[in-house]
């Protein structure tokens, strides 16, 4: 009988797994994660049904994931460690990408008291992924969720997790802080277009965390990956800024985020703009370009803890303005807005019951967007281990 062949990332999970406890005894090593499920319910505008499932990857507030993470004290307090972390769905078991093992963390990180340096694949600092997010550290998203229609995520700059990276932060839970973040694109764009061509991205945040009062900034530089033969120009660079905080009024917290981008080629994590710029006439005018969309965002949020309950709701807003080649294009400019809320009730420490629903609606530009004119809603199970 012939087998069938086994995936090498799948080995590689079971070999990971199968050495934990001993790694486990060697250093402090842990393992950690996230399950959630759910139901959804989704309908895009203009859509004759909506659909109804069991929520997949990045269909749930926090997406299921598990990682191990170890660190070992080196004296003189010095310590290093490493963190390796994949995304899964929990309707299937699958792992979010085939061809990664760790497709959401995989770093090794050197520090002290004062200063912590991470080299691997890492996320940028504007989603609410570990180990760096300043969104999370600013508590910048009251909903505490990643869902369509709630997430600030959606509408910023955000590259997400990226490889070749290096990221710093200055240790300390309160008072004054600095981040910064460079990574030099994937490997695969390495060699496609070479180094000096390929996708670059810098962030830089300083700030301020209180215990009622936290406030920062995140700069951001992006340069889009070029191809070297001629047939397309080079986008220009995209540079933004965000301004964000939040505060806790002893119970009740508010939150507020402000970006100003300019030469935009995504927005939030998305890479969809190519297909909105043709839908609305400019079939080729999106890769022809030099220059971007300028994006103009505002984003509100509240919390209030009652008990084991966690009721939140959130704002946003978006101003989109194509400053590229606008040929046969019936709209060069947009408008979304998007409205949530949110309620999570503790079940224990580490288990919630969550539920929550938002509304997006978007016009002109935005218009042909599916994630701008939705409804969503869904009500689940999460636990951490």
């Amino acid at each position: 009988m012939k087998l069938k062949p086994i995936s090498k990332a799948i080995l590689a999970a079971a070999a990971a797994t199968s050495i934990m406890p001993f790694a486990a005894q060697a250093a402090d090593v842990n393992v950690y994660g996230l399950v959630a499920t759910g139901l959804y319910y989704q309908k895009t505008e203009g859509a004759d049904n909506g659909n109804v499932g069991m929520a997949q990857y990045k269909q749930t507030p926090t997406d299921s994931h598990f990682g191990i993470t170890g660190r070992e004290d080196l004296g003189n307090g010095l310590y290093v460690g490493f963190q390796l972390e994949n995304g899964y769905s929990t309707d299937s078991g699958a792992m979010w990408e085939n061809d990664r093992l760790f497709n959401r963390v995989a770093r090794l990180y050197a520090g002290n008291s004062q200063i912590e340096v991470s080299m691997g694949r890492i996320s940028t600092f504007t989603c609410a992924s570990d180990p760096y997010s300043v969104f999370r550290k600013l508590r910048a998203n009251m909903t505490a969720s990643g869902l369509p229609g709630m997430a600030p995520a959606t509408m910023v700059f955000n590259v997400g997790e990226m490889d070749n990276a290096i990221a710093f932060r200055t240790n300390g839970d309160d008072g004054f802080f600095v981040q910064g973040f460079y990574s030099n694109g994937s490997s695969s764009e390495e060699t496609e277009y070479g180094w000096s061509n390929n996708n670059h991205v810098i962030q830089a945040a300083f700030g301020w965390t209180g215990q009622s009062l936290r406030i920062g900034t995140v700069l951001n530089w992006e340069r889009p990956s070029h191809h070297t033969d001629g047939t397309k120009p080079r986008k220009n660079e995209t540079t933004g800024i965000h301004i964000l905080g939040s505060y806790d009024f002893g119970g009740p917290a508010v939150s507020a985020i402000f970006y100003k981008g300019s030469n935009d080629w995504r927005i939030g994590g998305a890479p969809d703009m190519d297909n909105m710029i043709k839908g609305v006439g400019g079939l080729t005018n999106y890769a022809d370009s030099e220059d971007g969309m300028d994006l103009t965002v505002g984003f509100v949020s509240v919390g209030y803890p009652m008990g084991a309950h966690f009721f939140s709701a959130g704002l946003g807003i978006i101003n989109a303005d194509w400053k590229g080649i606008s040929t046969n294009m019936k709209e060069t400019k947009g408008t979304a807005y998007q409205a949530s809320l949110m309620y999570y009730y503790n079940l224990s420490k580490r288990t919630q019951l969550y539920s929550g629903v938002s509304y997006s609606d978007g016009d002109k530009l935005l218009d042909t967007v599916d994630r701008f004119n939705q409804i969503f809603g869904t009500v689940g199970l999460q636990h951490r281990f």
